[in-house]
């Protein structure tokens, strides 16, 4: 009975401290690993993934001093992962253990940035943030909660606009791109403001079950790279300070804001959008009006048409997304008709087409074991007959499109070590006719 208890208490308390951990999945077995140790980094990735990887230890290391400089701090040696055989575009930095994992396939919507590097520039922003509140946390709290301390007041203390905000604003200064350069990134938040005038900050930063609400990348560029502009570049940089130096008094960014602009971050916010505000209605003045007809009922939730197609003159067929609905493709009559068409599963961005009768996008299938795998399908469905098809490409696909002869699938694949190819597809028997690289 003793060593039933002993195994049980073994188990129990494996479990709970597992937990205390952030763990992203698992890679597939059969990927043999290697590491790049460059003088800021530990580059750990595929060993097919040599080449690649030698570049980004280049760009990671040519970077650091750049992407330090505002924020004065050079963060101690860090672990990069690289997940190759993922079908999702990310980079997060996780706490405990400390490490930056990369997802390296290409986001579909992303701008005239390779992907890469778009990653080494926001990524090492947040790398050089957590670190430079670690390095300030009293020896007293690392010694009593290790590195869960850093992520808890890391994460705790910080608001997301303020964290993913002033990686934003690094990019964008950091490079001849970045999304503070598009008008597709900042229209969002002008168009509301002209229109709604200013929300409250909780809905601004929280969102809303019912509205459409800009995201907070979206509201910390203009929060952080407007205070850069108006109070120089030591504020944020003093947050940071702060909220590692001063872990007991609760409120380091309001005590932060106050000291130096006078005011919280409340009526920080409202000064910001306040003085944007006028000059994007003023600028509005100057764009007159363009009638347009209202196809769609309204709705009570926040409901979006993406991918819209003419079939005929008098039916466009959508891919519509909302709060309260699954999204599925549907058609929109001209007398203001709804009539649902199918339910995709989970689609890649910019991956959606059409030819007369036929819908083709290609969507994500998740690995069933491996967290950190995947691949991508070619699914055409005809919205006469209700026949499906599905292809099975070599690599992961994006932004089909049929032939006008509708015989052929054309699809941007992307392999695992980031070649990039125009390939065409046979859509009858499925097979790969030609491929560009």
């Amino acid at each position: 009975m003793r060593k039933f208890l002993l195994a049980f208490l073994f188990i129990v308390l494996q479990t709970v401290s597992f937990a205390q951990y952030f763990n992203t999945g698992q890679d597939p077995a059969s990927i043999r690993w290697r590491q790049i140790k460059s003088v800021h980094f530990n580059l750990i990735y595929p060993d097919y993934y040599e080449s690649v990887a030698q570049q980004l230890a280049g760009a990671l290391d040519e970077v650091y001093p750049f992407g330090a400089y505002t924020l004065k701090h050079n963060p101690a040696k860090f672990p990069v992962i690289l997940h190759t055989r993922t079908v999702q575009s990310n980079g997060l930095i996780a706490w405990a253990p400390r490490r930056a994992e990369f997802y390296t396939m290409p986001h579909q919507a992303i701008y005239p940035q390779d992907w890469l590097r778009q990653l080494v520039l926001h990524e090492f922003r947040h790398i050089v943030q957590i670190d430079k509140v670690n390095e300030r946390l009293p020896a007293w709290v690392k010694t009593l909660f290790g590195e869960q301390a850093t992520a808890l007041f890391f994460g705790t203390y910080l608001p997301w606009w303020l964290i993913e905000g002033d990686a934003v604003v690094t990019e964008t200064s950091l490079s001849d791109y970045g999304r503070g350069r598009f008008p597709s990134f900042l229209m969002e938040h002008r168009a509301l403001h002209v229109e709604k005038g200013r929300l409250s900050y909780d809905k601004a930063y929280l969102g809303s079950y019912r509205d459409f609400i800009p995201d907070y990348y979206k509201l910390g560029y203009y929060l952080v790279g407007s205070a850069r502009i108006k109070y120089g570049l030591s504020l944020w940089e003093e947050v940071f300070s702060k909220t590692g130096s001063r872990p007991l008094s609760l409120t380091p960014v309001n005590r932060t804001l106050k000291n130096i602009t006078g005011q919280n971050k409340v009526n920080f916010y409202h000064s910001i959008f306040d003085s944007l505000r006028t000059v994007w209605i003023n600028e509005d003045y100057n764009y007159p009006a363009t009638p347009f007809k209202i196809l769609t009922p309204v709705h009570k939730y926040f409901t979006n048409y993406n991918y819209n197609h003419w079939y005929n003159d008098s039916i466009l067929i959508s891919f519509r997304k909302s709060f309260d609905k699954i999204p599925s493709f549907i058609k929109l009559k001209k007398n203001g008709g709804v009539q649902k068409i199918m339910t995709p599963g989970d689609i890649f961005e910019e991956s959606v087409n059409y030819r007369g009768e036929w819908i083709v996008y290609s969507e994500k299938i998740n690995d069933p074991r491996w967290q950190h795998g995947g691949k991508s399908l070619i699914r055409l469905y005809n919205i006469v007959t209700n026949e499906k098809i599905d292809i099975i490409p070599e690599y992961n696909c994006f932004s089909p499109a049929i032939s006008p002869s509708k015989s052929t699938v054309a699809v941007v694949e992307a392999d695992y070590i980031n070649n990039y190819y125009l390939s065409f597809y046979d859509i009858s028997e499925g097979k790969l006719i030609y491929r560009y690289r």
